[in-house]
């Protein structure tokens, strides 16, 4: 049986990456000899799901990905495996394959072309990610990248050289089941009433930990010109205070609610009628999945991920990064109760193939041609 070691600093079922490789984790489990190295994975694998935890520095925290590289390179260092895969960022120093969920060099680039260089240059936690970066995709680093979109594959090519050839798309998935529960009428109106929102009320989701990069501020912005039965429900745990304040000077702030982070996010999902997410960059995110799989449009920026999956008019809209954009194609939508079910219902098809059972035979297959290459390699020599 084919033995493999999987790195990522975190495995849980809450973040971006961490979830998505742990979904991809439990489905590989049954089918090969898999380790997970981490820092931490929560809740706890079970058997044939095993564990290396890496002792590594968490503070300061800007610090991470270079003390877990070399952590985790040190636990597995005397072990042999068949392949070695990496996960996001939180890198080995040198693997097999690595799934590139972001490109942070073209999100750097992206920072400085917003006029906000000052922000990244100052902050070290930027240039530690960028170091292993680069490292990651240096020559002889790797053979295999799987990126999460096209956009990201783009990216990686542009800013490392790396061949498209080397380049696998495999997108992230969505648990079906989690957000299509058959209580979903329940979980809505007690999310509703939490709330204190209108059953007649038009709910506008917005989910996200960092509410500037994600498009907040221009969201509050459309507010003011969209009826006044339109709310905006905030999921996501970033500091409220500059956009209550926002909200306070657009006499807006009784229709935005802060809920702040949520482990039970699927039930927020279940309270909205649209999803909105005027995001400034993206690999693929997965709450735009689960947006799709809890049957709400997508009303969302052209971005990696998005420009793979929503089809404007069809499941969903694309929208600017300004408040005008944004209520203008939302006008039609939140006074048309048939048209956002028609785009929800669509959505809702369009994603029923992004699954985890899809995504882990993909891998299967990534690491069924790599490994029969490097045995090939040792037998020639």
């Amino acid at each position: 049986m084919m033995r493999v070691a999987m790195s990522s600093f975190r495995y849980n079922n809450e973040g971006g990456i961490e979830r998505a490789s742990f979904e991809l984790a439990k489905r590989l489990a049954p089918q090969i000899d898999l380790t997970l190295v981490a820092q931490d994975v929560n809740p706890r694998p079970s058997n044939p799901l095993q564990w290396r935890r890496v002792d590594t520095r968490t503070r300061p925290g800007f610090l991470i990905p270079l003390t877990y590289s070399a952590a985790a390179s040190r636990s597995i260092a005397k072990e042999h495996f068949d392949l070695t895969h990496n996960q996001g960022g939180c890198a080995l120093r040198a693997q097999d394959i690595i799934t590139a969920h972001s490109c942070h060099r073209a999100w750097w680039e992206m920072k400085f072309r917003q006029g906000e260089a000052l922000r990244a240059i100052v902050n070290p936690h930027h240039h530690a990610v960028l170091h292993v970066e680069r490292a990651n995709y240096r020559p002889g680093a790797f053979r295999r990248v799987i990126a999460v979109s096209h956009g990201v594959g783009r990216e990686i090519t542009e800013h490392y050289g790396v061949s498209p050839e080397l380049i696998t798309v495999i997108p992230n998935a969505v648990d079906h089941a989690r957000f299509q529960p058959k209580d979903a009428a329940a979980r809505r109106a007690r999310i509703r009433a939490q709330y204190r929102i209108a059953e007649d009320d038009v709910v506008l989701l917005f989910v996200g930990k960092e509410f500037r990069r994600k498009g907040l501020a221009p969201l509050i912005d459309a507010l003011p010109f969209l009826p006044p039965h339109v709310r905006v429900l905030v999921v996501g745990g970033d500091d409220p205070k500059p956009f209550r304040a926002q909200a306070d000077r657009l006499r807006v702030a009784d229709r935005v609610t802060f809920v702040g982070h949520s482990t039970k996010v699927e039930d927020h999902f279940q309270s909205a009628d649209v999803f909105v997410f005027p995001t400034l960059y993206e690999a693929f995110a997965l709450v735009s999945l689960e947006a799709a799989a809890a049957g709400l449009p997508l009303v969302t920026t052209k971005v990696n991920g998005t420009e793979d999956f929503v089809v404007g008019g069809v499941n969903g809209a694309f929208i600017e990064r300004d408040g005008a954009s944004i209520a203008q194609v939302l006008a039609p939508i939140v006074t048309g109760s048939e048209l956002r079910r028609r785009l929800g219902n669509r959505a809702r098809d369009d994603v029923a193939k992004y699954t985890w059972e899809s995504v882990a035979k993909q891998t299967l297959d990534v690491y069924a041609e790599v490994w029969d290459r490097k045995r090939s390699e040792a037998s020639i020599s």
